[in-house]
């Protein structure tokens, strides 16, 4: 995380971020020497943040699914335990992985257009976001 007016620097790259970011591992993953994070900069990061906090909002949603449609009514503790053997933890689990795909494509397509409308360090920062999140 970086917190706001803190300078980070991951490996060689100076982040000069004014929000809260949670990009860590992608900024150490493909760290360009000497980059200096522009504004233009500064706005794509945002847009992904933004991204990544929807995604992990919607997961927090979905994970509570089951419990409300489990135990949202009252029943016997034999027909509970019946009625959570036969939830479709399957469909749960595909609708859990999907929030990840979705998040990774949205992603994906921010690095793409950043990754076309930057130029040096920023733009080979871009191409490997877009390549590590395709």
């Amino acid at each position: 995380m970086i917190n706001k007016g803190v300078h980070i620097v991951y490996g060689d790259a100076l982040l000069l971020h004014n929000e809260r970011l949670n990009m860590a591992g992608v900024m150490s993953y493909c760290r360009i020497q000497n980059m200096e994070v522009s504004s233009k900069m500064k706005g794509y990061l945002d847009r992904i943040h933004s991204k990544v906090e929807l995604g992990n909002y919607l997961a927090i949603a979905i994970s509570s699914v089951p419990l409300i449609q489990l135990f949202s009514e009252r029943v016997r503790p034999h027909k509970l335990i019946k009625n959570i053997g036969e939830y479709d933890w399957e469909e749960f689990g595909q609708a859990m992985r999907s929030v990840h795909e979705i998040t990774r494509v949205e992603v994906n397509t921010i690095a793409d257009e950043a990754r076309l409308f930057s130029n040096s360090k920023e733009s080979k920062f871009w191409k490997c976001v877009y390549e590590a999140t395709r």
